[in-house]
């Protein structure tokens, strides 16, 4: 599928069912509503993210998005927008516009036959469990696409909100490994969940 030389020749689908709501394939026309995401979210999203330490803006979720859609060609990362799976129409008959409630993607950081996990949800949308739902989305695309044996979930011991969701899925908690911290509200605690157990 892809041009490049690489242990992964499948891909999972562009669009995933998640409960209430949907995952699709990142585009470039997520962009204004991507910026406004983060940006909404950047208290939250800035003690665990590295790249949350200062406003989004037009040019680098641009950026992000041109990049999102090469390593999807490369089989490298999947990476989807979260919206709300309601698909309603105004007046006109026109798809009315769904907003992104989050992000999340699959990411082969770990070699051959496994795929990582990320995710996170826009302030105005916690605590609804739409992270659980988007990652229990992807456990399935995942362990679907050919030569994928296991899913990994990887956040700091200090991040409660974000290791609470691997236990609900049937993760087990392989290891806890020292790493120097890149974001301010790390540890250098480094968890390391694995699907299946």
């Amino acid at each position: 599928m892809g041009t490049v030389d690489h242990w992964l020749h499948d891909r999972p689908p562009t669009a995933i069912t998640a409960d209430a709501w949907s995952l699709d394939r990142s585009h470039p026309n997520d962009l204004g509503q991507q910026v406004d995401a983060v940006n909404e979210s950047l208290e939250q999203l800035r003690p665990w993210m590295p790249w949350a330490q200062v406003p989004a803006d037009v040019a680098s979720i641009g950026a992000f998005l041109r990049q999102a859609d090469v390593s999807w060609e490369e089989g490298r990362e999947f990476q989807f927008a979260v919206h709300a799976d309601s698909r309603g129409a105004d007046e006109g008959g026109a798809e009315l516009v769904r907003p992104i409630i989050g992000y999340c993607g699959l990411h082969d950081r770990l070699g051959a036959g496994a795929l990582e996990i990320g995710y996170w949800v826009r302030s105005s949308h916690t605590g609804r469990g739409v992270a659980t739902a988007a990652a229990a989305a992807l456990i399935r695309a995942a362990l679907a696409v050919d030569g994928v044996e296991r899913v990994e979930i990887h956040c700091d011991a200090a991040n409660t909100k974000s290791s609470a969701i691997p236990p609900k899925l049937g993760y087990r908690l392989d290891r806890i490994d020292r790493r120097p911290p890149e974001a301010p509200g790390e540890t250098d605690q480094h968890m390391v969940w694995v699907f299946p157990s």
